[in-house]
Parts: C-alpha cells; structure tokens; sequence
C-alpha cells in the first residue's frame, strides 16, 4: 500500500508540472508573442522605406558623394558634441616691400547672365585688379586706354543687398599713394549675414553657397581653399549693430562671435574673414573680385508680405531651389561628419514638440500636456524606431547639436520661428506641423515655401479663436498658443497613417534632383583655372 501511495504521489507530482507548463505556454501565445510580433510589425514597417527598389541608387549616391566630398579640406572638427574652427589659414596676402619695381596691372571685369529671370539680378560679374583706397573707402578702376573701354564700361556692381561703385581712373596718380599689399586669393564681396538665425543662415548663406558653388563648377559644394570672404562698408553704415557680431583679431582681420556664424565660414574660405576696416588706412589690390549679384532671388524666405522680397513669378524653376538647397545641406552635414540625408537611422527617429521655453514670444502654453498625450498614444514598446521626445525641445545655440536633432526628427510641432530654419537638415518626407497664433494664417507662407523646397511634408494648426475667446481674425504674431490637445492628436495620427507611402515618394523625388545635372548655371567663361 505504501508503495502504491508513494506511485500515485509521484504521478500527481509530473500532472501538475505538466499543467503548469501548459497554463505557461498558452499565456505566452496568448499574450507576449503577439507583442513581439507587433514589435516586429513596427520594426519592418518603419524601416522598409530603405529596403526598397531605389536602395541599390541611394548607396551609389552616398559613395559617390563622399568620394566627392573628400576632396575639400575639412576645417571642422567634432568634440564633447560641438563643432570647433580649426586655425585659419594666412597665405592670402602678398606685401609689397619695392613698389618701384611693380607693374601696375590694368583692370579688367566681365559680367554673365544666367537663367535668372530677374532682369537687375546682375549676378556672376568677376573683375582682377581693383584698387582699393581704405582710408577714404574707395575702388578703382584702372582702365587700359587701349582697349577704349569708356562707353561699356559699368560704374557699379551688385553685392547682395545693394551696390558698390568702382571709379574708373587712367592715371595711377589718382590713387594719391603706392599699394602696400595685394590680396591675391579670389575674392567673394558680401554682406554679412543677418541677426535673425533664419535671415542670416537662409536668406544670406543659402545663396552664397549656391552662387559660389556654381562659380566654381562644382554645384554640390565649395571648395574653401578658392575663396575669401570680404564685407563692404554698407551695411556696417546703414545698420551699425553689425560690428558687434565681429571681434577684430590682432592682425585686422575679423572673427564671427556667433557659434553657427563661425562654423559656416570655415565651411565657406580657409582664410580670415576681411572687413573694409582691415587694412590699416593704406591701399591695396584685389587680384580677383567676385559679385554675386542679387541673391535675395535666390533665397528660399521671399515672400509676398516683404516689400524686398516680392516677385511676380519664382525668379528660378522650383527644382532650382530644391536641388540648390539639397546641396547645401548635404555639404554642411559632411563637415559635421553627421549622416546624409538620404541613409537610413540605425538610432531613434522622434516626434518632437518645438516651443520657445525662455519667452512669452509666440509660445505654446500648454506644450507639457501635448508632449504627455503623444508619449500616452505613442508608447515606445509600439516602435522603438519612432519615439516622442519626453520633453519640449528648443534648437539651441549649439550648431551641432541643432543639425544633427533635426536630422534625427521624424515628425515636427513647432510654433513659427527662425528655428525652423533647421528643417533644412531634415530627411525627405519628414513631417513639418506648424503652429500659428490665431489670425495669422498669412505667416504659414513662408514655411510652406520652405517646406516645398527642402521635400518635407507639410501640415497646419491655427486656433479657431483668440486667447481671449476673441474671433476677430486679427493676427497678433507673437501671441502665446493654447493648443486644442484632442484635435492636435488626431491630426498627428492621421499624417502617420500613410507616412510611409508618402515619404517613399519624397524620397525618390529628392533623389532625382540631387542627381539631375541638366540645370546648371556658370560664371563667365576664362575663369575657370582661377575659381574651380
């Protein structure tokens, strides 16, 4: 009996392992592999936009690139996340210590037109040997009277905003003094870049990038040991705030205070940034002078509620633009040693909330409450490929670290402002929501001209009334924004529902721009050995 006890023990003993393994089982079927494989739902789903048929084109675009790319002298290096200058480079300038044994050489200029259809744009005009008189601020030139060049010959040139008048003179006694130096690297004359982030970086950088690279043959980037940047008096005159975003260094040349300022010239020249004040009250030579002509044609930001930025028609193609504006942010990412646009994230891609925490400015009032509902229907566990940044988040002045968050954004909220000139560095089909204060629909203008250019995806919010429940349709642009948190979300949504298809398409899109060489301006002919 005993025996017989002790058996029945022991089976009931296996029953109820067996049991317990089966109940185990079935909630794993029942309840963590379905996770799992929503998990790798998400995963593939996210992800397959690079797994396509234009993925074979995308590598061969990448080693392209930076086969290409590796040919400029980086200036940048990366540390603690913050991008520094390295030293600039002073072979730019030759002394004259024996000025009876120089030959003055004559001046010489040549203009070209290009496709721009704005007639006074004057662009692409590059002239050798221009004197220059820093103490009175004055050029000159210097005319052969062999070629009798009186009749053709233009006493003022377009810089950006505005032009510079060049004397012509016959007689070098005119110039009242012998040249102490020549500065014989070509010469980019310019206007700095403005105080607003946007203004400066967009609307001044954007095409100095576009200019110099067609200048010199390349298109997709500039080589920065061709050129150096020099700024006229003008717009130090007429906006005297100017010089407090220089620093003078010991030998007279200038140095950008602003991070971001600094980082893009290095980008831009090798060699010191020149300033009308930099050359001690003598005379000089300019071996070579580029005028770019009018840019503000070439800037992203026109727009019909700017007097200086009206047009009737786009003074380009839009795939100008695109594939101008493609470029120059490819070839900033490079410097940056960040990622191109166009390779896919191994890392988190975000949806991220854009708000001006430091002021009353056009600010989003109830930010934290958006950012806690999409963190409550966008959980992490539904896809580790696209997360909500758990906080609000300000483009910072860091330069770095704001390029490279952009290009990490998968789908933007953020109130109008210059911070969202970073969308520049921001992946194809990336969505940009933008938050308007009520009455202001007109603002969204711009950044739907920038969101059409840059191949990003576009969506808006404007409140149906005032922050004091008013519905005059009065715009106040630097009102605060209470959000309507339920309509924000479904609309986010809905963007995401087809995100996917849609950034394939921007994607493939953005491609064939970048690759389409069929529209290419050039600068004068003869000036090639020169520039290039």
């Amino acid at each position: 009996m005993v025996v017989e006890t002790n058996k029945n023990d022991t089976l009931t003993k296996y029953f109820i392992i067996v049991i317990v393994i089966l109940i185990s089982l079935i909630y794993i079927i029942y309840n963590i592999y379905p996770i799992l494989q929503l998990n790798q739902i998400k995963i593939k789903y996210s992800d397959n936009y690079q797994r396509d048929n234009i993925s074979t084109l995308l590598n061969s675009y990448i080693i392209t690139r930076n086969r290409t790319f590796n040919k400029i002298e980086k200036r940048i290096f990366i540390k603690n996340e913050t991008a520094y200058s390295l030293p600039m480079n002073y072979d730019y300038i030759e002394f004259v210590k024996d000025n009876n044994s120089i030959i003055y050489p004559y001046s010489t200029w040549k203009c070209s037109n290009t496709s721009n259809t704005i007639e006074t744009s004057r662009e692409y005009c590059i002239l050798t040997n221009i004197y220059y008189n820093s103490k009175i601020d004055r050029y000159y030139f210097y005319e052969n009277p062999l070629l009798n060049q009186t009749n053709s010959y233009r006493h003022f040139f377009q810089i950006t905003a505005e032009e510079l008048q060049i004397h012509r003179i016959t007689n070098l006694k005119e110039l009242n003094d012998k040249i102490s130096s020549i500065l014989i690297r070509p010469i980019l004359v310019g206007d700095p870049p403005d105080l607003n982030y946007m203004h400066g970086f967009l609307e001044v950088c954007g095409p100095r990038f576009w200019v110099l690279s067609e200048c010199q043959y390349h298109e997709s980037y500039i080589n920065p040991s061709k050129i150096q940047i020099y700024y006229t008096s003008t717009m130090f005159n007429i906006h005297n705030e100017n010089w407090n975003r220089y620093e003078q260094q010991s030998d007279k040349t200038y140095r950008p205070k602003r991070q971001w300022e600094q980082i893009i010239h290095s980008m831009f020249s090798i060699y010191p940034l020149l300033i009308y004040r930099s050359f001690n009250e003598t005379i000089i030579m300019f071996k070579y002078m580029i005028f770019p002509g009018q840019q503000s044609s070439r800037s992203v930001t026109w727009g019909y509620t700017h007097l200086a930025r009206q047009f009737q028609s786009y003074p380009f193609s839009t795939e100008y633009y695109r594939r101008a504006y493609l470029n120059y942010s490819e070839w900033i990412l490079f410097h940056l040693n960040l990622k191109s646009k166009f390779e896919e994230n191994y890392q988190n891609e975000w949806i991220v909330v854009l708000n001006r925490y430091d002021t009353n400015i056009r600010r989003i009032n109830n930010a934290k409450y958006l950012i806690k509902s999409l963190l409550k229907h966008f959980p992490n566990h539904l896809n580790p490929y696209l997360r909500v940044w758990p906080k609000e988040y300000d483009f910072n002045e860091n330069f770095y670290q704001s390029v490279r968050m952009a290009r990490s954004i998968r789908l933007l909220i953020a109130v109008h402002g210059a911070g969202l000139a970073n969308t520049l560095f921001m992946r194809p089909g990336t969505i940009v929501y933008e938050i308007n204060p009520y009455g202001c629909r007109h603002l969204s203008f711009y950044y739907r001209r920038w969101i059409e250019i840059f191949n990003l995806q576009y969506a808006l919010w404007i409140p149906s009334f005032g922050e004091r429940k008013q519905q005059d349709d009065v715009c106040g642009r630097n009102n605060a924004i209470t959000l309507n948190i339920q309509e924000i979300i479904d609309e986010i949504k809905n963007l995401l529902k087809n995100e996917q298809e849609y950034r394939n398409g921007y994607l493939q899109r953005a491609f064939n721009i970048i690759n389409d060489l069929s529209f290419v301006d050039s600068p004068p002919l003869g000036y090639e050995d020169i520039l290039s």
